[in-house]
């Protein structure tokens, strides 16, 4: 059983904003019989199947990284679509950014540069999206290890296009779109020609015919890039100029975990 706290309160309280996603983990560990939390939900016990189909009363425990996220954050959607497209079991705590929750010294003793998403596994503490959802994949990942290769040339191109993703699409997309998004400036023009030249060299990237940013394979480019891209749709903004870009966020998209993980983007409204 999962138990759901407030998330309000949760830099408060020992036992809030608990949510744990570990559907896949009996698939993994097919001992499995059961799991459930304690009062310190960074614990999940195991109690394996003995040959006789009951339950042992020896205990295994597997510990689940925490996830700190605010849902409007496009690196922190990132993250958390990695783990599901991974199915990675984690705990999520949503951090309420404009509450000024990432300030608070509970938080700061976490993460000293107060930033979303920030990743706790035991004692190891991740922030920036890019490393944690490389971090994530290449620790966790198992069966979905093709979201960040362990073959050496097609890391090294995904590296490449996380850097480009880094360097001109989340800063041109984001210098684009926070003025309208959190200000209710209009559209600046010369912000938007550096996004579209962004937009125009993934849209050359994929005039090949594949699928994703790096091949046939989905990856944590694609994962990074779409979240970013994401807030030019809540301002309207159309991509019909670059059909393989439109058709490749449009599979984006149909993730099954798309409309979960990025619902506190479609939920945003813009300050009048």
């Amino acid at each position: 059983m999962v138990r759901y706290f407030s998330p309000a309160n949760y830099l408060h309280t020992q036992n809030t904003g608990l949510k744990c996603y570990n559907s896949e983990l009996v698939t993994e560990f097919p001992m499995l019989v059961c799991l459930c939390f304690r009062e310190k939900p960074e614990e999940i016990i195991v109690r394996p199947l003995m040959g006789n189909g009951a339950s042992s009363s020896g205990v295994k425990r597997k510990r689940v990284p925490t996830l700190y996220i605010y849902g409007l954050s496009a690196p922190a959607r990132a993250a958390w679509m990695t783990a599901k497209a991974a199915e990675i079991p984690v705990r999520l705590k949503y951090i309420d950014l404009f509450k000024g929750e990432h300030k608070t010294p509970e938080f700061a003793k976490i993460n000293p540069d107060m930033t979303v998403p920030t990743l706790v596994d035991g004692d190891f503490t991740l922030w920036e999206s890019r490393p944690i959802m490389q971090y994530m994949v290449s620790k966790w990942g198992g069966k979905h290890s093709y979201l960040y290769p362990t073959d050496l040339q097609k890391r090294a191109i995904c590296d490449r296009l996380m850097n480009f993703d880094l360097g001109s699409v989340y800063k041109t997309v984001t210098e684009f779109t926070y003025p309208q998004l959190f200000q209710g400036k209009p559209p600046d023009p010369d912000k938007e020609a550096a996004m579209k030249k962004a937009f125009e060299y993934l849209n050359r990237n994929l005039d090949g015919g594949q699928r994703y940013m790096t091949g046939d394979d989905l990856t944590i480019v694609d994962i990074s890039m779409a979240t970013n891209i994401s807030l030019t749709e809540i301002k309207g903004y159309m991509m019909d100029k670059w059909p393989d870009l439109a058709m490749w966020y449009r599979r984006m998209k149909a993730l099954p975990y798309w409309a979960e993980c990025n619902k506190g983007l479609y939920e945003w409204k813009t300050p009048q």
